[in-house]
């Protein structure tokens, strides 16, 4: 549990313990991004993660390349279908940070997902 200390940051790739899940859930230990604000971070045993998937060309996926600072070992997909909190207990290692580039894509993709496109600016 966090207890007011900053581990994990929002952006940041950490392997999460997806398991046990159920359906359609995404499964196993995944690297996933940290989507929760650094304040809910630091101060709640919860956050809010993104597992990386098989890349696809969906409105509500964004795929990332591998680089140095992600630290991917393939091109995955962000699948904003699969938002979700976990525990604190189920966040494992670090794996890397996303570049900012990609942020763009995400606030369009949470929106789609939300159907929030109409609260967008051009």
């Amino acid at each position: 549990m966090p207890n007011g200390n900053l581990i994990y940051k929002r952006g940041e790739i950490w392997w999460v313990e997806l398991d046990p899940s159920t359906g359609v859930e995404a499964k196993k230990t995944r690297p996933c991004l940290i989507l929760q604000n650094d304040l809910g971070n630091k101060q709640s045993s919860l956050t809010i993660v993104v597992p990386f998937l098989a890349k696809r060309n969906y409105p509500f996926v964004v795929n990332v390349r591998p680089t140095p600072i992600n630290n991917l070992d393939r091109e995955r997909g962000l699948h904003f279908s699969q938002i979700r909190a976990v525990d604190c207990s189920r966040i494992k290692s670090k794996i890397g940070t996303l570049e900012d580039d990609y942020w763009q894509e995400i606030v369009k993709a949470i929106a789609i997902q939300f159907q929030l496109q109409d609260f967008l600016k051009d």
